[in-house]
């Protein structure tokens, strides 16, 4: 299979591997069964139409081509640079093709002494990939890797063409993504790019991911990380993934609570090790799987079938038991199986023997395949123009070879008018020849009904994200930050207070008192009852200090501020104490808990979740990345298990979602803005009913070193 090589390449940066002009490979070998012979003969069988040259200091040919003793003696040097020679040699090779012109290298070696490797580069402006990296497989093109399933596939022709969207890879880890192209060749996917970045000690996977999306040729990309180099990034290139309805599916490794760091606040607290990127996969659509099996489902989804909300779902099967087991684990993934209208139960009957049923699940029993499949694909064709659905789930034993090739002239117009995806599962192993015939016609073939409902929940839930982003309003700008200059620790809540106040987030009318003259007639301003609290910025935990008292009346305001201040002081001899905070007892509402708490990484997460009993029981909670909007907000409202006690339940009032969406958003704007502030609580905020609004009845807020723009 020989492809001229083309320019396809969308930038100017990574085009020296995606379309050099010449590609060199150092340390190449002549046994293709070896791994630098194997490198050498990927490279030059892979498609690429460009000279491909052997470097070998010794060797005076290689696999059948003149070899050169180093880049310097390539007429006209190599644009790409693929070295598989030891790791104490890379950076004398790369000064030797960087001298010859060499704009990027593929570093397979590992060992590799990376001061002295970024010496070699100094100012040249030659990037590379790796060290020890897989390389990568541009389909067509550039095959810069030692891959033995390329070798397969090539030979195979396992990489031709096939209908449906392109499928890339993006893996940090050469092993597992080769491995995913192995499988995915077995899924029949029509591959685009293999990548594999390895230690990205220059360019990392985010270069890739965001090279393939202004390239503008695949359809679906599929990463393995364990991490990101440029954490803060992947935002920017998600969202251009999202404005081109590209769908980014990722298996992320390091889900453990393994170092969390020492928290304060509920928020932290409840800040696992992964929550940042949990989060920022859900702001921008990213699908998170736990392991290939769904991975690879999702990719079949969106590289073949139609795009859109899979809410409801037929399950056509030759078997009345799988039938209802498919229903239930489509269930499960909250895709339901309704009831089939009298009307479509009655144009279904026709085709189905009398011992079958038209409902839903569909049983046409064995006898639609056995009388040469018309009476199935009949019943296809009116679910498939049936608004009561929205995918077709077809259980049938794939096991016999060539039963879909013997179905094709029936299922192949099916398929091309298809407007919502038909899978195929088989209860039985299939055999690889019908997944090959669906996979031509358009169609996938599954081995598991989980994998059917895997595929349909990805397409669902990205058409939902895709639907919020095309509608979503602009972030408010960054404000400007009111308090850089506070020292680190626990802020009292009096200045806790008039930052929240600036910011807009409603609390109790509140005042400071030095005296217990001025606590009786704040008290007396505001209206009783009240709640007295210590403050000072060396107590913490003022309960325990005997520092708050509830449901203060008239005429207990001047004893109780006696005791509160002599029970601290008791507490901590050496403490400062700032006065007693005088605050309005609110009336109980739904108790909600927000909170800040700022990630290494990816910078503030804002928390939302159930107080009370719930947050520390249940830990009903979500987070998302700043900034939020207030449409942002209610999807993170809708995502709590308590949800639906806030959208009024059982003839309970409906709670005020518009203002806590409102101030949720404002939560956010503060922690964009307040570089300096660490960890945020407002517990508890209380929820009135709709049209009464919100408050933010008690806050923590743990300042820290600043932190330029918030984020």
């Amino acid at each position: 299979m020989i492809i001229q090589f083309s320019s396809r390449a969308a930038n100017a940066v990574l085009s020296s591997f995606f379309s050099p002009a010449s590609v060199a490979v150092v340390g190449a070998g002549d046994d293709p069964a070896k791994l630098r012979g194997k490198l050498f003969k990927l490279a030059i069988d892979s498609g690429y139409a460009g000279p491909v040259y052997p470097v070998h200091p010794k060797a005076e040919m290689i696999q059948g081509r003149p070899a050169f003793a180093s880049i310097a003696e390539i007429p006209g040097g190599a644009e790409l640079v693929l070295i598989a020679t030891p790791g104490a040699t890379v950076p004398a090779v790369i000064r030797d093709a960087i001298a010859a012109g060499a704009k990027a290298a593929v570093i397979l070696s590992s060992g590799v002494d990376m001061a002295d490797l970024t010496d070699a580069i100094g100012d040249s402006g030659l990037r590379y990939m790796g060290p020890n990296t897989e390389g990568y497989f541009d389909v067509g093109g550039v095959a810069g890797t030692f891959a033995a399933v390329v070798q397969e596939a090539l030979a195979m022709d396992g990489v031709a063409p096939r209908p449906g969207r392109k499928v890339s890879i993006v893996s940090q880890s050469g092993g597992l993504g080769f491995c995913l192209f192995g499988r995915g060749l077995a899924e029949n996917f029509d591959f685009h790019s293999i990548i594999t970045t390895g230690n990205e000690g220059d360019l990392e996977c985010l270069d890739f991911v965001e090279h393939l999306l202004d390239e503008g040729e695949s359809g679906v990309i599929l990463m393995f990380i364990e991490g990101l180099k440029t954490p803060a990034r992947f935002a920017a290139v998600a969202a251009k993934a999202a404005d081109k309805g590209v769908p980014i599916v990722v298996m992320k490794v390091g889900r453990s609570e393994a170092g969390q760091r020492a928290a304060v606040s509920h928020t932290a607290h409840l800040t696992g090790a992964d929550t940042a990127y949990d989060a920022v996969f859900e702001r921008y659509g990213v699908i998170r799987v736990s392991d290939m099996e769904e991975m690879l489902a999702a990719a079949a989804a969106f590289a073949r079938f139609p795009r859109g909300r899979v809410k409801r779902a037929a399950v056509v099967s030759t078997s009345g038991g799988a039938g209802a087991w498919a229903a239930d684990l489509l269930g499960a993934a909250s895709i339901d199986v309704p009831e089939l209208s009298v009307e479509l139960q009655q144009s279904l009957q026709q085709f189905i023997p009398e011992f079958g049923s038209p409902a839903n699940p569909v049983d046409v029993t064995a006898q639609a395949v056995e009388a040469g499949g018309r009476p199935l694909v009949q019943v296809l064709e009116k679910l498939q123009h049936s608004d009561e659905i929205d995918a077709i789930v077809v259980n049938m034993g794939l096991h016999v070879p060539g039963r879909i090739e013997s179905l094709s002239d029936l299922l192949g117009p099916l398929y091309a008018d298809a407007t919502k995806p038909i899978l195929f599962h088989s209860h039985i192993l299939p055999h690889a020849n019908n997944l090959a015939a669906l996979a031509r016609l358009g169609g996938q073939g599954f081995a598991s009904f989980r994998g059917c409902a895997s595929a349909l929940a990805a397409l669902d839930r990205h058409a939902v994200f895709l639907e919020g982003w095309k509608q979503r309003a602009p972030a408010a700008p960054v404000a400007t930050a009111i308090m850089d200059n506070a020292p680190a620790g626990v802020l009292t809540e009096a200045d806790t207070a008039r930052l929240l106040n600036a910011y807009g987030v409603p609390v109790p009318p509140n005042a400071l008192a030095s005296t217990r003259e001025d606590a009786a007639a704040q008290a007396a301003a505001m209206g009783f009852p009240v709640v007295l609290k210590i403050q000072s910025p060396d107590i913490a935990h003022k309960t325990e200090a005997g520092g708050v008292a509830l449901n203060v009346g008239a005429g207990e305001v001047e004893g109780i501020f006696d005791r509160i201040i002599a029970s601290a002081k008791a507490y901590a001899p050496d403490a400062r104490i700032e006065g007693v905070l005088i605050q309005k007892m609110m009336p109980k509402g739904h108790e909600i808990v927000i909170g800040v708490t700022r990630d290494p990484d990816f910078g503030p997460l804002v928390m939302l979740g159930s107080g009370g009993i719930y947050l520390e029981v249940l830990k009903d909670v979500v987070f998302a990345p700043v900034p939020i909007t207030p449409d942002d907000a209610k999807a993170m409202i809708a995502r709590l298990k308590t949800a639906p006690i806030l959208a009024g339940t059982r003839g309970q009032a409906a709670g005020d979602v518009d203002a806590l969406a409102a101030l949720v958003s404002r939560v956010a704007d503060l922690a964009r803005a307040e570089g300096n502030i660490d960890q945020l609580d407002l517990n508890p905020v209380f929820v009135y009913p709709a049209g009464e609004g919100v408050v933010a009845v008690d806050a923590l807020i743990v300042a820290g070193q600043p932190v330029a723009g918030g984020h």
